[in-house]
Order: C-alpha cells, then structure tokens, then sequence
C-alpha cells in the first residue's frame, strides 16, 4: 500500500511538473520526466494495458518495490550531488542544463527498473560469490563516481590557493576515476545479466 501511495504521489508531481515545462517549453526535460515516470511505473502500466487492472502487490512484490525505491533513492542523492559540484565548477561546458536535468530524471527511472528486476530475478539467481562480487563493483562503482566530483573539487580549490596548475587530483578526476568506475560497471552489468537470464535456482 505504502508502495503503491509512493508511486501515485510521483505520478501527480510529475503531472504537475509537465505542465509547467509545457508552459515554459522545456521539451527535453518533458520527455525525459514522461519517460521516467513509464519506467518507475512499469509493472502497472503493463497491467493496466493487459488486464484492465492494477497488479497484486503481494509481500514479495512490495518487498522488491521497497528494496528497489531505496536503491533509486540512494543512487539520486548521490548522483545529485556530484552533479551539483560538477555544475558548480563548469565542467559541463555548452551542455544545457535542461539536458543535464533531463538525463537526471530518465535515470531515476531505469535505476528503478534495474532495481526492481535486481531483486525479483536477478538475485534469486546468484550464488553468493556472485552476489558478493556484484556488491564490491557497485560500490567501488559509487566510490570513483564521488571520487570524480571531489577530485575537481579539490583540483579547482589548490589550484586557486595556491595559483598554479595542480596535476594529481586533475589526472584522478578525469582519467582514473572514470576508469575505475566504466570497469566496475561493465563488470558489474556482465553480473546482472548472468543473473537475469539464468533459469531459477541454478544460481
């Protein structure tokens, strides 16, 4: 129920934020919340179209909205973050900050639908190994995401401070992280997907 409230209390903020961006002509940012808000409602729009009805949300289905809302939740506030640092400093140059928003918003909604497949199918599916090396990509995943804003963070800082080009943290915001962070990913999305078309239990 609680799930469900969490789901209908999106949709009218993102009802209400359409027309808002209606009127200001905002169109990627549009797309991008419709699109968002078809990922996030996914399991009750297919429903809806197949059966005339809205889905049962039994104990293990609202456990996995659950799960899957907390996950989103987590990934926006950090990403959110680093976004705010990264426009703080200008490293999207000539990017519209509508395109940036927008990219926020579709995110939310397959970080969502990742999630909720997460722990419906996919980790039923995993052996512990699996699963434990699934954990450590992620987070490692996390840590160079946040070690990209910090490191221009600090890069910008001692390069004001003390007036000359600093090299380490530039370096380690730019090309390591990044790195660390596509390699942890794709690792991890290589998991996932073991996980997701093994058939159940073999895991």
């Amino acid at each position: 129920m609680k799930c469900r409230i969490i789901l209908w209390m999106y949709s009218v903020i993102s009802v209400l934020a359409l027309l808002l961006l209606l009127s200001r002509e905002n169109i990627f940012v549009l797309l991008a919340l419709v699109l968002g808000v078809l990922l996030l409602g996914h399991r009750e729009i297919w429903s809806l179209i197949r059966y005339r009805r809205l889905p049962v949300i039994d104990e293990r289905v609202r456990d996995n909205l659950s799960n899957a809302m907390r996950l989103t939740g987590i990934l926006f506030f950090i990403t959110s973050i680093v976004l705010l640092l990264l426009l703080r400093f200008n490293v999207f140059k000539g990017v519209p900050v509508e395109l940036i928003v927008s990219g926020e918003f579709v995110m939310v909604g397959i970080v969502y639908l990742i999630g909720y497949y997460y722990y419906d199918r996919v980790r039923p599916n995993l052996g512990k190994r699996a699963a434990r090396w699934l954990k450590i990509c992620l987070i490692t995943a996390g840590l160079s995401l946040s070690t990209v804003a910090l490191g221009i963070v600090l890069h910008n800082l001692i390069s004001y401070w003390f007036d000359f080009e600093e090299a380490f943290f530039f370096i380690l915001a730019l090309l390591a992280a990044p790195a660390v962070f596509a390699v942890s990913m794709l690792v991890s999305l290589v998991i996932y997907i073991k996980g997701l078309f093994s058939p159940a239990g073999e895991g």
